[in-house]
C-alpha cells in the first residue's frame, strides 16, 4: 500500500486545481458567425419544443421587429398561444442558411416543421402525423452583452409540397 504524506497531497490536489483553472480560462475561440447563429437557432427550437417561451425569448431582442410588425412582446404572446396550448409536439428545422453580414450581423433562412407526432427524425415525421411548416428569414445581432439575439424576422406558411 502506498502512503502519500500530507504535504504532497496537499500539493497533488493545488496542483489540479491550478491546471483546471488554466484550462478553464484558456481563451477560447469565438465561434463563427455561422456557427453562432446556427447554434442559438437549434437551442431556440429546442426551447419550443420544450414549451420553455422563457427560454425561448432569451434569444429575441429587445428591439426586434418582426415584417409584420410585431413587436417583442407580441411575438411573445404568440409564441405562447402556440407552444403552450400543447397542439405542436415536435418541431424540426430545416434548410437552415446563414450568411455573414458583419462580425456582429448575419442574415439567416429556415423552415420550422411543426408536428403533432412521436416522429424522433425528420425521416419519420411523414408517416402518422400532422404537419404544418414556415419558412422564417431574418436577421440575428451580437448584443451589448455578448449574445446572439434574432433583430428582424418575417414568416410565412409553406404549402406540404414546399418542403421537399
Amino acid at each position: 500500500m502506498v502512503t502519500l504524506s500530507r504535504t504532497r497531497v496537499v500539493g497533488l490536489v493545488l496542483g489540479l486545481l491550478a491546471g483546471g483553472l488554466v484550462l478553464a480560462l484558456w481563451p477560447r475561440e469565438e465561434p463563427s458567425v455561422q456557427e453562432a447563429i446556427t447554434r442559438k437557432i437549434v437551442q431556440m427550437t429546442r426551447s419550443a419544443e420544450e414549451k420553455d417561451v422563457g427560454a425561448l425569448m432569451e434569444g429575441v431582442s429587445e428591439s426586434f421587429k418582426s415584417g409584420q410588425g410585431w413587436s417583442r412582446d407580441q411575438v411573445r404572446g404568440i409564441l405562447v398561444a402556440q407552444v403552450l396550448r400543447g397542439q405542436w409536439v415536435r418541431i424540426f428545422h430545416t434548410g437552415l442558411e446563414v450568411t455573414e453580414v458583419s462580425a456582429s450581423k448575419g442574415d439567416f433562412s429556415v423552415r420550422f416543421i411543426f408536428a403533432r407526432s412521436e416522429a424522433q427524425e425528420l425521416e419519420q415525421l411523414a408517416q402518422e402525423s400532422v404537419m404544418n411548416a414556415w419558412l422564417v428569414e431574418g436577421s440575428f445581432e451580437k448584443e451589448q452583452d455578448g449574445e446572439w439575439r434574432v433583430v428582424t424576422a418575417r414568416h410565412r406558411q409553406l404549402n406540404p409540397t414546399d418542403l421537399f
